[in-house]
């Protein structure tokens, strides 16, 4: 399947509701053509008068240069999800792929049977995710 915006719009609809309690404000979804990134989570940020740093303009895109199995590309999504709680909350992770997007993600893995991955590279014709620092093929 590839990614189109009413695919991705109502995935995000109530992917919102049921693994995220519905907290998430709305977010432009764009649909992009990377061959070395399958979707990715942008903002904008500025630094704050003695409050630090606020992020803004928020954007999930994904790429539509794949044909991948349903279930795979609403992980992609996912993860991106992820990426967008914790910036939108301004909560502070350890690294882009820190501590408190591994525990989010292994929590939606574990309550609801998903394959959330920390990476996604398309190499070669087939799918391959990163989970805890080591490669995994798809679907494993």
């Amino acid at each position: 399947m590839i990614a189109t915006l009413p695919f991705l719009q109502s995935r995000f609809e109530s992917f919102n509701e049921v693994f995220f309690g519905g907290q998430l404000p709305p977010v432009p979804l764009k649909l992009g053509h990377a061959t070395r990134s399958l979707g990715a989570c942008t903002y904008k940020k500025r630094r704050k008068l003695f409050r630090g740093v606020e992020y803004y303009d928020f954007r999930i895109r994904i790429s539509t240069r794949f044909d991948l199995p349903e279930n795979e590309l609403e992980d992609i999504l996912l993860h991106e999800m992820i990426h967008y709680q914790i910036l939108v909350n301004q909560w502070n992770d350890t690294s882009a792929h820190g501590r408190m997007f591994r525990a989010r993600m292994k929590e939606i893995n574990e309550k609801y049977g998903r394959g959330i991955a920390v990476s996604y590279r398309f190499r070669n014709g087939k799918l391959s995710r990163t989970v805890r620092g080591k490669g995994a093929p798809a679907g494993s």
